[in-house]
């Protein structure tokens, strides 16, 4: 949460420093500091997934008061409604694969050839978040702020602070922040035991409890540099560590039999007549992340150009690295942006496309030979990149219009599995519109 925080300072003050022409900084400058100002920028964004699957609608608010004396608060609130069909971990067969939904009451089907997804995905989110940005001494600021999400099966609570100090004639400016995020984790039917069988609707399910729990930390340092007249660069590390319940309990992996070449059939080895040949995900119950960031804002005769990149990494065993370009170009009272984004990174260390009969499970008990295991996309290698264009039509000086466009697409990296049993790309496509007021 606090790095978007600080990048969102950062575009800020590039605005302000590059004279990028924004009804919110032009009023601003005609500000007598004697009253309090209303920043209200209101949006709505409209995700959608190919081959059916999860479509978001996502309404949402902000408003920034601006208090005098380089006081602001902000205060946002965010509700998004999530439906559609998700992968469930499984992959593609030559034969109908039968599968449990995630409360255990429901069968559901999946023809040959297609990527068995749950087709009763369905979710809606709030989101509230306050912060408050409060001057120390002239030089030197803090940035306080708290957020708090609830959605059908999750509930998460985050709490921050950053402290801002400028120097060398406010040329530079640094930055060091903490954030704490709570995790409460309840899925409808309760916690599925890590690396043990789905088993067939009706049946008694082996769970480990109704709920469980994640904690985070980050700390993130940060310097803003002016570097003349019409440069900014932004530098930031954070490091980060979280700690409890890290699987997605909807997400399973194939019990595949080589010798078949499908999923197991008929009795589950020597367990239960009701399980089925699929294992939920397990993933260690700790991860540590590394992010380097930096940035470069140059402003030319009237456009502006906005480069970024990205370095990750983690104990999980995923390196990824992003670079973001964004051109902003000046018409005759608007603009065009047009952004592209690459990202690529590697798996997971216990990323599995399945889990072998005779090699990860021993055939004669049933006894699994991996700590961790988990089919999902996310963890994947992949590359994905995202194409798009935005534009902005200022309508006064305290009030603008801008919308926006971008196709993405994400390719998975599966070189080694059989032909037809390949993780699906993923096609998606993101629309956006904005109102913001100033008064």
């Amino acid at each position: 949460m606090q790095l978007k925080n600080i990048k969102g300072q950062m575009s800020v003050a590039a605005c302000a420093l590059l004279q990028v022409a924004a009804p919110v900084s032009e009023a601003a400058d005609n500000d007598t500091g004697n009253e309090t100002r209303w920043d209200i920028d209101s949006s709505v964004l409209i995700y959608s997934e190919s081959d059916g699957r999860v479509s978001a609608f996502e309404p949402g608010v902000r408003v920034g008061i601006d208090l005098g004396d380089d006081e602001f608060v902000n205060l946002q609130i965010v509700a998004d409604a999530l439906t559609g069909a998700t992968p469930n971990g499984a992959h593609k067969s030559t034969v109908v694969q039968t599968f449990t939904t995630p409360s255990g009451n429901t069968p559901y089907t999946v023809q040959p050839g297609e990527l068995p997804k749950s087709t009763t995905f369905r979710d809606s989110r709030v989101a509230l978040t306050a912060e408050w940005d409060k001057p120390l001494t002239r030089l030197s600021s803090v940035l306080l702020g708290a957020s708090l999400s609830d959605e059908i099966d999750y509930t998460s609570l985050s709490l921050s602070g950053t402290y801002e100090h400028e120097m060398n004639n406010k040329n530079t400016t640094l930055a060091a922040g903490l954030a704490t995020t709570f995790d409460t984790i309840n899925p409808i039917g309760g916690i599925p035991l890590g690396l043990n069988p789905m088993r067939q609707a009706g049946s008694a399910q082996q769970r480990v409890g109704t709920d469980d729990t994640r904690t985070s930390v980050d700390l993130i340092l940060g310097v803003t540099q002016v570097i003349d007249r019409k440069t900014l660069m932004q530098f930031n590390y954070t490091h980060g560590s979280s700690s409890g319940y890290h699987n997605d309990y909807n997400n399973v992996l194939t019990v595949y039999d080589p010798v078949t070449n499908a999923p197991l059939v008929g009795d589950w080895l020597t367990l239960d007549a009701n399980d089925m040949p699929y294992l939920f995900e397990k993933r260690p119950d700790s991860r540590s992340k590394d992010i380097f960031f930096v940035r470069a804002v140059h402003h030319l005769e009237e456009d502006v150009i906005n480069l970024s990149y990205r370095f990750y990494t983690d104990d999980w065993g995923i390196t990824s690295h992003t670079l973001d370009l964004r051109y902003r170009y000046q018409m005759d009272g608007s603009y065009l942006v047009p952004h592209l984004r690459y990202y690529t990174q590697t798996g997971a260390d216990f990323y599995r496309h399945n889990l072998k009969v005779d090699t990860d499970i021993d055939r004669a008990t049933g006894a699994v030979n991996v700590d961790f295991a988990s089919n999902d996309y996310r963890l994947a290698p992949s590359d994905t990149v995202t194409v798009g264009l935005k534009y902005g039509l200022p309508l006064s000086d305290d009030s603008e219009f801008s919308m926006r466009a971008e196709v993405m697409t994400q390719t998975i990296t599966d070189s080694t599995v059989p032909a037809g049993e390949e993780t699906p790309g993923l096609d998606a496509i993101i629309l956006q519109f904005n109102y913001s007021l100033l008064w």
